[in-house]
């Protein structure tokens, strides 16, 4: 049976005092029960839960104009759930769509460990020794340790870079979760060159934890509709691929060094622009989200292909909790603090069983 865990939300109920059984009166009496109060806060901390991040961000060309947005709302989801009591041990990122090199790790961050020099330093330092600069194959092998623990200051400007490379278009690609079901099935894979990004993902994902949590973001329209043959991947439709599990219960495509990770701790989150809304429609909608910055409509757009929603339903229907969609406009406006906590509760509200 899965138990539900509510994190951090609702103040729990505890006794607010002990009984002790005092000595009879030396006459002979009964003996004489004592109630000593007991103070919530004098109880220890819950162990906080810990959650690994996997974000999948369309770094197509336009999403240049996003990088801004993109740091901004991994920042405030990855600062909520701290407040919450799910503690962000590791961070990763991919492409929606994978390059020549195949799915890889593009950027990391491990809590706790220390951050390499800033990007422009290096940048500048592979200016200097001619290197094309513009070229991100050719400035892998100086900036690549600083991309696999990256800081707060130096996403903006990776996530510039990556998207600037041209590297992550996806020409010719169709199937919104090829390259992410890739990258789970070979998580326990070698490490990559240096000139292929050298960030190895079994040693950034080392093991599972409480939940593993795959965070998307795309502004653009979906490539394909989850149900139609464009999405399929080997054959086989997504939602199906993420739900499958092994004889233990672990899922089959998402692969640990190890022990497995059971598919009721794996949620989806969808930060993503609406599915079936007209685009004049979407573009008044958003218009009215308070400091919506409109010059960011060029980059954006709704999808006429449903994916996130029926994939979200169906994991839902499977696993309910596992699925949640945030709407990107609402994220990125003057105020996104309360769409965040609302999709934050969302997150992690419910936790499989441990």
């Amino acid at each position: 049976m899965r138990t539900a865990v509510i994190i951090g939300f609702a103040a729990v109920a505890v006794s607010s005092a002990c009984t002790v059984v005092a000595p009879g009166n030396p006459d002979g009496g009964m003996n004489k029960p004592i109630l000593i109060p007991v103070r919530p806060d004098a109880l220890p901390a819950p162990k906080p839960l810990e959650a690994s991040v996997l974000v999948v961000a369309n770094l197509e060309r336009s999403s240049v104009n996003l990088a801004d947005k993109y740091a901004a709302i991994m920042g405030g989801l990855g600062t909520f759930l701290d407040t919450v009591g799910l503690h962000i041990k590791n961070t990763g990122l991919i492409a929606t769509y994978g390059d020549h090199w195949g799915p890889r790790l593009l950027l990391g961050r491990r809590d706790g460990a220390p951050t390499g020099p800033g990007l422009e330093l290096l940048i500048s330092a592979a200016a200097s020794t001619n290197t094309q600069i513009q070229d991100y194959d050719h400035l892998l092998p100086f900036i690549g340790s600083t991309l696999g623990n990256v800081s707060d200051q130096d996403l903006p400007i990776a996530l510039r870079l990556l998207a600037s490379s041209g590297n992550f278009d996806g020409d010719g690609e169709t199937s919104e979760g090829k390259n992410l079901i890739a990258f789970g099935r070979g998580l326990n894979a070698e490490p990559l060159s240096a000139i292929q990004g050298g960030i190895e993902r079994s040693a950034l994902f080392d093991e599972p934890r409480d939940l593993f949590i795959v965070v998307y973001l795309q502004a653009l329209p979906r490539r394909c509709a989850l149900d139609s043959a464009a999405c399929l991947v080997d054959g086989r439709k997504e939602s199906d691929i993420f739900l499958e599990t092994n004889p233990d219960g672990t899922a089959t495509w998402l692969n640990f060094n190890g022990t497995g990770m059971q598919v009721g701790h794996i949620l989806h989150v969808a930060i993503a622009t609406s599915e079936g809304e007209d685009l004049g429609a979407f573009r008044t909608r958003c218009s009215k989200v308070a400091g919506f910055p409109s010059t960011l409509f060029d980059v954006m757009a709704p999808s006429p292909n449903a994916y996130f929603v029926p994939l979200v339903s169906a994991l839902n229907a499977a696993n309910p909790g596992t699925g949640s969609i945030g709407d990107f406009c609402d994220l990125i406006g003057q105020s996104p603090e309360a769409a965040i906590m609302k999709l934050g509760k969302s997150v992690a509200g419910v936790l499989g069983s441990r």
